[in-house]
């Protein structure tokens, strides 16, 4: 951009008037604005490295009611700015809290407007990857989609294995959205089904109750389960292969086929090799779930480096690598959720469940996983952004897919919300450091972070690992509410395979003068080549004060 490009942006930004700031994170800022008497408008300002511009040009180009009508996108010096229509109403998170579980009729009928808006982007070459509740409008007119904010246009290339950068929403995300294979139209099909059976039950689909109320023929009828179920199914091969065929089955013009596939519950419903082989299904089914079974057992994902803090006035410095296994030292001194008043928390907590696993005689699965730091703080829109360690206390196992729960409550001990955060992989022996956003816009006076004991299936015996070095980091000042994180990243492994495609999730941590984490937030980049680091940038808008940082990799 030359000055007279940035002069004339910023001359149409100036001109909106803020009504209301809706929602801030790291994928930038959402706002309620109007300009000289006419809106209300929605204006999104997209930090530079994460818009997806092509996205937002195909849906100028749309005249679908129930996708968002694109007035206006501009650039900024640091963000990419879209201004679109405002559809009044609730959210759907909020529209059956405040009724209970919809009605079969209702359920479908907002279903098929969903797929209306879903069959359009797809018409563009778009999929959308983060449809949820939060992310549907019930307005006058029925549902509407709005944000797009991981939106991509499908390339069609076969050159890579996958491609996500942005996980989604754990329990409306597809399983190839935690690196599986390659997002694509089928991915958005699972979403709308999950989404589907979140109406039908009243429950989130990471909740305990799903599963039972869904197979519950006085809760949801059979037709309508065999619907959830086919477009849910964890294979992509086996759902809808298309969103006009999914909605051909809402309508009664198409039969549901008998499901020939489990149901997409990622956490619960990872294959293993021996009963795969014993699941008698068609030959064609067999090869998909071969290829999903190989991909799932080879999969070793996230494992982290630590990183020495740095001085946050520093201008730049060199991050030494902890060596694997060796856990970092505990800095809380506190319990998880201590400050009352939603400003942050750290402190340590143990993990919890139980089972035992079959890799090296009885394991206690419960002790595999421990918390060595919590830490957290609530921004502006009420989201908590948090950073956690995590430590692998055995010496010879794997674990895939460590997960944690975390709960935030308001002051009279209710709970706010409750989310199950997957990460990927925690070698043997290691203690990593990662980081996120959770919640519901509302904020919390206390978080509580908990281990949930991996399932038996996910533990491995092997001692292959992975070892990052991040060097010439930088904390670049201040600009329109955004704080660039910027350095290099290499990768060293030791029995690991690195995939075609493969990435690293950077985690950054932010600690008070205490030594307690105030803040994480996250970034994707792809995998370094050998002879070459990966340079990075992680972009958070609105960080709380801070006095170091620290930057850590995962696979991914």
């Amino acid at each position: 951009m030359n000055d007279a490009d940035v002069m004339h942006a910023m001359s149409i930004d100036d001109a909106y008037h803020v009504e209301r700031t809706l929602a801030r994170g790291a994928n930038g800022v959402t706002e309620l604005v109007s300009i000289e008497g006419a809106g209300p408008f929605i204006r999104k300002k997209i930090p530079s490295p994460l818009a997806q511009r092509g996205v937002w040009a195909a849906l100028g180009s749309s005249r679908c009611a129930r996708l968002p009508h694109v007035v206006a996108t501009y650039e900024l010096p640091d963000c990419f700015v879209v201004v679109a229509d405002y559809v009044p109403g609730p959210t759907l998170s909020q529209y059956v809290g405040g009724r209970g579980r919809l009605s079969a009729d209702e359920a479908v009928r907002l279903a098929d407007q969903v797929c209306e808006a879903v069959q359009e982007l797809h018409r563009l070459g778009i999929v959308d990857r983060d449809i949820t509740p939060e992310n549907t409008i019930v307005a006058a007119d029925g549902a509407h989609l709005i944000d797009l904010g991981i939106a991509r246009i499908l390339t069609g290339r076969s050159g890579r294995r996958h491609d996500t950068t942005t996980l989604g929403t754990y329990g409306f995300a597809a399983p190839e959205q935690y690196g599986f294979a390659r997002t694509d139209a089928r991915s958005d099909i699972y979403a709308v089904g999950r989404l589907l059976g979140y109406m039908l039950t009243g429950v989130y689909p990471t909740e305990r109750a799903y599963e039972q109320l869904l197979d519950d023929d006085m809760v949801v009828p059979p037709q309508l389960r065999d619907i959830v179920n086919h477009a849910s199914a964890f294979e992509p091969s086996t759902r809808p292969q298309s969103i006009e065929q999914l909605r051909d089955e809402l309508g009664g013009r198409r039969p549901v086929p008998a499901a020939n596939g489990r149901r997409g519950t990622l956490r619960d419903r990872l294959p293993t090799a021996s009963s795969s082989a014993r699941r008698p299904v068609v030959v064609a089914a067999i090869a998909v779930v071969s290829v999903i079974v190989a991909v799932a057992v080879a999969l070793a994902a996230l494992t982290v480096s630590g990183v020495l803090p740095l001085d946050a006035g520093s201008p730049s410095g060199d991050a030494t690598v902890q060596s694997g296994g060796e856990p970092a030292p505990d800095t809380s001194g506190g319990t998880a959720g201590d400050p009352a008043d939603g400003t942050g928390g750290t402190g340590e907590t143990d993990g919890s469940g139980g089972g035992t696993s079959p890799v090296g005689g009885d394991v206690d699965t419960a002790a595999l996983i421990e918390l060595t730091e919590t830490g957290w703080s609530v921004d502006d829109s009420g989201y908590v952004h948090y950073g956690v360690g995590l430590r692998n206390t055995s010496d010879d196992l794997r674990v895939d897919f460590p997960t944690i729960e975390i709960t935030g409550r308001a002051d009279d001990g209710s709970v706010v919300f409750s989310d199950a955060q997957v990460f990927n992989t925690l070698f043997a022996g290691e203690t990593t450091y990662c980081a996120g956003q959770t919640g519901n816009g509302t904020a919390p006076a206390t978080v509580d972070f908990s281990v949930i004991a991996p399932d038996r299936y996910n533990v491995y015996a092997s001692r292959e690992s992975v070892s990052f070095t991040v060097s010439n980091t930088s904390a670049l000042p201040e600009q329109y509410g955004v704080t660039s994180f910027t350095g290099e990243i290499e990768a060293a492994t030791d029995g690991y395979e690195v995939r075609d495609g493969q990435q690293i999730r950077l985690s950054l941590i932010l600690r008070d003068e205490q030594g307690r984490i105030v803040y994480g937030g996250i970034t994707f980049v792809d995998w370094p080549s050998a002879d070459r680091p990966r340079p990075f940038s992680i972009d958070p808008y609105g960080i709380p004060d801070y006095a170091s940082y620290e930057i850590y990799g995962q696979i991914w």
